[in-house]
This record gives C-alpha cells, sequence and structure tokens, in this order.
C-alpha cells in the first residue's frame, strides 16, 4: 500500500499497478480446489474456491454446466463480496482441502511480505524483515454456523466390510480415503459387497465408486457394467462406459454389451454421449459406424461431439462418412459439411482407393458448387498427407477444380462459394491456378477474398511464389501486407525474394516487425542469414528503457478517447481483444485496464520484460522447410496448433516437424512504437483504460 501511494506521487519508481489502488483485484490465483464436503448447505457442494494470496480473500465460484463445458459465476450473495476475506494483511490463503469432518480447511501461508525483493523500493525494504513469518503458518477451518463437530474416523482401522459402507457417505474425503485403502488391500472379500452397492445403493456417487473400486481389484465384471449402464444416475453410466473398455477382447466387446453401448447414442445426456464417442474408438470393425453416425447427427452442432468422433477414426471413417453421405439432412447442414470435410480429410489420409473413390463419387453428385470445393480440398488435403496428388485420384475431380477456377474470379458469384473455390485452388498445378489467385490480389475485391487467396498461395512450394507477391507489394492493404509477410518468411526461396525486394526498396525494412527481423538475422540459412545482416543491419543498440524514458511525458498528458480508439485499431487489434473488437493472439485488454497507466506503458513499450510462459513465441520448422513463427495454443499427440496475429490458426502434424524450439520472448513486437508521439500513446491508453467491457454484436473471433 506504501509502495503504491510512493509510486502515485512519484516518490520512487515502478509500474503504478490498479491504476493507483493498491487493492480490489486478483494479483494471483492459486490453490482451486472443489468442495466435496457435508458440512455446509447442498448449494455449496461442488464450488470452486480459489485464493488470492496477495488481497487476504478466498472466492467462491458455482460452476454451472453448459453442454460439454462448465460455466463458473458468482454465488448469490456474494456478487459485491467475497466468501472469506481478512483484516490481517498477513493472511495468505494458498492452498485448500476437504477435512474428514465435513468442513473446508484454509492452508494460510502467513507472511508479513508476499511480493518479490525487486519490486520493493529500498527505503520501504529497509525497515522490513523479508523473513518474517517463515516460523508461522495458519490453518483455518470454515463451517457454518451450528457445526458439531463430528468424532473422527478411524478408517486404517475399519474392516473391508466397513471400508466399502464409507463409499456411501456423503463426505468426499471418507469415500476417497476408503476407495485408496480398498485398492492397497487388494481384499477379494470387498467384490461381492461392492457389487451389493452397484446394485442397491441410494447413492450415485457410491455406485460410481463401487464400480471403480471393482476394476481396481480386477473384478469388474461385464454384468458390474451393464448395472452401470443402466443407471439412473448419468454419471455413473458415463464411466460405465469408459469402465467397459476393459472388458473389450482385442477390440470386440460381448454381444450383450455391445447391445446396451450401441444404445447409449441415444442417450440424453451429452456427458455420456461423449464419452461413449471416445469408447467407441477402441472397438475394431465397422459395428461402430451406426452408433458414431447416430451422435454425429444428434449432436452435429458440438464441436467438442464432433472433435470426439473423430478422434475414434483410426479405421472406419470409410463407413462412416458412406453412413453420413445418404442423410440429405445432415449433408445441407452447414456444421454437417464441415464434419464431412473433416471426415473425408481422414479417409484421405488412409489412402483407401475404395473409399476414396466413394467419396469422390459423391462429390461428382453434389449439386452446390460450394459443398463440391470444400470436399475436394478436405480429400485433396489428406491425400497430401499420405504423399498422393488428388490429381491421381481419377473422377471429375480436373473439372471441378476448372469450376473452382472459375467461380474464384467471378465477383459476381456469392462470397462463400468465392472463399471454398479459391481455397481449392491449392489443389491445382501452379502453372494453372497461380495467376488466378495472384490476380485477386487487388483493391477491387473484397479483403476476405485476397486474404484467403494469400493463405492459398502459401500452401504452394513454387520458388516464384516469393517473387510474384513482393510486386503486388504496392497494392496491398496493411492487413494485406501483415499476412504477406508470415508467408514470404516461412520459406527461405520467400525470405531471400522479401529479402532482395527490400535491398531494392520495394519493401520498406519496417514492414518487419522484431520478432520477424530477429529470425531472418537468425536464419538457419547461411544465404537468408548474410543477406539478412546486409540489408537489416545488427539489432539496433539502444535499450527497452531509453524507449520508456523517451515516452516519459505521456503519464502526465490527457488522453483523447476516440483518437486512442484509432491508435488501437492501426496496431493492437491484430492481437489483441477490446470492447467486442480484435483478435484473440495476445491478453485480452480488459484483463489490464485497471493496472495504471504506467505499467499498460511499459508493457505497451516493453513487451519482453514481463512475458507469461503462455504467450511465449516458437519457432516450427517443418520437414519440408517451412518455418512457422507463433503461439502454441492446442497440442495433442498428433498435432500443435500454432497462432498468429488476426487469430490465424495452423494445424501442424507432429510427424511434419523437424523442430520446435522456443523463442523466449513474447509474440508482441518491440517497437510498436515506432511513428508514435507520447501523446498517441497517452490516448491509447485512455482508450484501453475506459473502453466497454461488453462484447459488441458483430466482434471478431
Amino acid at each position: 500500500m506504501i509502495r503504491t501511494k510512493w509510486r502515485v506521487a512519484g516518490l520512487v519508481g515502478g509500474p503504478i499497478e490498479g491504476g493507483g489502488r493498491a487493492s480490489g483485484y486478483f494479483t494471483g490465483a492459486t490453490g482451486t480446489t472443489i468442495y466435496r464436503g457435508n458440512a455446509f448447505p447442498k448449494e455449496y457442494s461442488n464450488n470452486a474456491f480459489v485464493g488470492d494470496a496477495g488481497g487476504n480473500l478466498v472466492h467462491r465460484k458455482i460452476l454451472i454446466p453448459d453442454g460439454v463445458n462448465i460455466k463458473a459465476q458468482r454465488a448469490p450473495g456474494e456478487e459485491r463480496m467475497e466468501f472469506v476475506a481478512s483484516t490481517d494483511t498477513w493472511c495468505r490463503p494458498v492452498q485448500f482441502a476437504n477435512g474428514p469432518d465435513g468442513a473446508f480447511y484454509i492452508i494460510d501461508m502467513y507472511r508479513e511480505i508476499i511480493e518479490h525483493p525487486w519490486s520493493l523500493p529500498e527505503n520501504i525494504k529497509k525497515f522490513l524483515d523479508l523473513n518474517s513469518g517463515n516460523d508461522r503458518g495458519r490453518i483455518y477451518r470454515i463451517a457454518p454456523d451450528g457445526f458439531k463437530e463430528p468424532k473422527p474416523p478411524h478408517l486404517g482401522k475399519a474392516s473391508i466390510k466397513e471400508l466399502v459402507a464409507t463409499l456411501e457417505n456423503p463426505n468426499g474425503w471418507h469415500r476417497d480415503t476408503a476407495s485408496r485403502l480398498i485398492y492397497e488391500k487388494q481384499d477379494k472379500k470387498a467384490v461381492e459387497p461392492l457389487r451389493q452397492l452397484v446394485r442397491k445403493s441410494h447413492f450415485a456417487l457410491a455406485r460410481l465408486h463401487a464400480l471403480h473400486s471393482l476394476d481396481g481389484l480386477g473384478a469388474l465384471s461385464e454384468n458390474d457394467v451393464l448395472t452401470g449402464l443402466n443407471d439412473s444416475d448419468a454419471h455413473v453410466r458415463e464411466h460405465a462406459v469408459k469402465l467397459s473398455e476393459t472388458l473389450f477382447r482385442k477390440g470386440h466387446p460381448e454381444s450383450k454389451l455391445w447391445n446396451k453401448l450401441q444404445s447409449l447414442a441415444s442417450d440424453p445426456d451429452i456427458h455420456v454421449r461423449y464419452q461413449l464417442a471416445f469408447t467407441l474408438g477402441e472397438i475394431d470393425g465397422s459395428q461402430k459406424t451406426a452408433p458414431l453416425a447416430a451422435i454425429a447427427r444428434r449432436d452435429k452442432d458440438d464441436s467438442w461431439l464432433q472433435a470426439a468422433i473423430l478422434s475414434s477414426m483410426a479405421e472406419g471413417a470409410g463407413d462412416l462418412f458412406a453412413d453420413l453421405s445418404r442423410d440429405a439432412g445432415f449433408c445441407e447442414s452447414k456444421s454437417g459439411q464441415e464434419f464431412l470435410r473433416q471426415l473425408v480429410a481422414i479417409v484421405g489420409a488412409k489412402n483407401n482407393r475404395q473409399e476414396v473413390a466413394r467419396v469422390i463419387d459423391f462429390i461428382g453428385q453434389v449439386k452446390q458448387p460450394a459443398v463440391s470445393f470444400a470436399m475436394v480440398r478436405g480429400l485433396g488435403d489428406g491425400l497430401r498427407r499420405a504423399n498422393v496428388s488428388i490429381l491421381d485420384a481419377g473422377g471429375n475431380v480436373r473439372e471441378i477444380l476448372a469450376s473452382a477456377k472459375k467461380y474464384a474470379a467471378d465477383d459476381n458469384a456469392p462470397a462463400d462459394v468465392r472463399l471454398e473455390a479459391i481455397q481449392a485452388l491449392s489443389l491445382a498445378p501452379f502453372s494453372d491456378a497461380g495467376s488466378t489467385l495472384l490476380g485477386l490480389l487487388n483493391l477491387q475485391e473484397p479483403q476476405e477474398i485476397q486474404l484467403v487467396s494469400v493463405s492459398t498461395l502459401a500452401r504452394f512450394n513454387e520458388p516464384e511464389v516469393g517473387t510474384d507477391l513482393t510486386k503486388k507489394w504496392d497494392a496491398l492493404t496493411p492487413r494485406l501486407r501483415t499476412e504477406v509477410i508470415h508467408v514470404l518468411t516461412a520459406r527461405k526461396d520467400r525470405a531471400m525474394a522479401l529479402l532482395k525486394a527490400i535491398q531494392a526498396g520495394a519493401i520498406q525494412p519496417n514492414a518487419l516487425d522484431t520478432t520477424q527481423a530477429k529470425f531472418l538475422r537468425n536464419h538457419r540459412d547461411p544465404e537468408v542469414h548474410e543477406l539478412a545482416l546486409k540489408v537489416l543491419g545488427t539489432k539496433p543498440t539502444g535499450t527497452r528503457q531509453q524507449v520508456i524514458d523517451q515516452f516519459a511525458p505521456t503519464l502526465s498528458l490527457k488522453g483523447d478517447r476516440a483518437h486512442g480508439k484509432k491508435v488501437y485499431e492501426e496496431r493492437c487489434i491484430s492481437c489483441h481483444r477490446l470492447g467486442g473488437e480484435g483478435y484473440a493472439l495476445g491478453p485480452d485488454l480488459v484483463t489490464v485496464k485497471n493496472t495504471g497507466k504506467e505499467k499498460i506503458m511499459v508493457n505497451i513499450l516493453d513487451p519482453n520484460r514481463e512475458v507469461r510462459p503462455d504467450y511465449v513465441s516458437f519457432l516450427i520448422e517443418t520437414k519440408d522447410d517451412e518455418s512457422q513463427i507463433g503461439l502454441i495454443v492446442n497440442e495433442t499427440h498428433t498435432t500443435v496448433t500454432l497462432r498468429q496475429p488476426y487469430a490465424k490458426e495452423t494445424v501442424i502434424n507432429r510427424s511434419d516437424i523437424k523442430k520446435m524450439q522456443s523463442q523466449g520472448q513474447s509474440m508482441m513486437p518491440e517497437g510498436i512504437e515506432a511513428g508514435m508521439s507520447p501523446q498517441d500513446l497517452a490516448d491509447l491508453i485512455e482508450y484501453i483504460e475506459t473502453a466497454d467491457d461488453k462484447p459488441a454484436q458483430a466482434a471478431q473471433k
């Protein structure tokens, strides 16, 4: 609190957080725990509790199902207060626990100082003992009024029968401990009582625990699983579906179990269907096609269910496509078409000649050009992964691509048809499609048409792509130039074309941000490296602190919100969301608006001073000599998803990656202040601090 006052008064340096407020906002979240006790009323069950050690408080959230997802909101009566808020500034809640007595326990680290020593001014630090409290610590028991402490349990001395009975205890600590002890003891005397619990307990969580305990004892039978699959509680059914996988014999369940599993494709609960979509992937053969198709039809608008189904397509994608492609209603829906496009990509990757022919035959019968182009693109992408060209797949593919070329150039055609047609041209030879795609890069075309044309051009390996794009530079808008720079830096030959254009004066060096310039200066190819050093020079010698000092007058200037919005749209919108606009690459600026002008200014001018791990850029080099820089936003065992400005996402197969390396820097480039005055920066900060939190109806992704 003193530090903040001194910073506001200018007595010491350092960023002014919270707009000059010392508290009132989260500085760190820790110890997230779900309450599973029974001392509090039922409405507290399954609530989430989060500590803020800097704010001396514990925050409570109610979790609400939202399809496969969950949402969280403040509890009634706590809209403007916290579940626990201490007046003791040494109180540091860092972890929580559910107790055997059903109460909720807070682990309080209890320290006088929680800030890092480097953040404290010397004139304050000399009066403090930074180790003060290291011999202390508290555990608080939080219980409702009228709480009566029950007798402490002695489960270590309990019999097997008593442990099984404890699975019906409403307190999660008791159930968890009993489950652990049953597993550790491995006493087969527990099997029959557990089966009785599965069949007769009135408590759903007891039935769920009993099923897992039987599995832990190696005693789970088909009848046990069938009982779980027929349970009235959706959570029990969901877990029974997963446990059924242990009974599959070489990928084939027994008929009775299989009949029940496939009937659950129409289960009313989405979580049961979600788990079933995964479990069906463990079954060999075509018998899983019908239930997967049933789930796909029912949940075609749910991206989570679609992903689960596609993950189960290690085999059988062709059969599933054959089933769904006969469903006119499914094929006519946008979500159904997108699912089929992803499905045919899997068919292409498998490269089964019969299945590929079936897809091509279907595409030939499609009457909607946009759909046929999308399907050809999906199949072509899949075949490319199998190192096969779709041009060699037979059928009427060449006629479809010829049609795509005509639609792409037809400015009277519907936008959605043109966009699909342009993307489909990535499958045609560059000698045939290149001139059409380059011709679309003109100011008369809508921006979305030009952007898709650039991303399609990026898929060709021909060296002339780079040279042709640099020749188009003067006709490109700032948004297009950003995309083109990403394409030009991706391959050696394009990077050389870019550097030669800069050397010739056709493109200005400031078209590159600091991250891109650094990448080219340190390029693995000696030719690119040498030309980059010659054209771009070495890294500027000035420090970020010098820039911060230069813009110090910003903090004393009154900002113009309207002009600040224009600055945001020019320099920030490609990577940050604010007021319902922009794209999510860096942090949402709503989350920093209360940190104070000085901290916002420092973060803008020196983006690498404090970088959260999830905003560190990565360089990915592929086996076909492409280089991509971005944030890793998703990883699976087979793919890595890279996000770049304007929320562009590229999914890269791990099998195609030659090198993946952290750049140790923020994706936000240094030098964003180039061409700005202190007043411009003051205007931008004013807009950030005053922008409306509510998203606009036409908000960007």
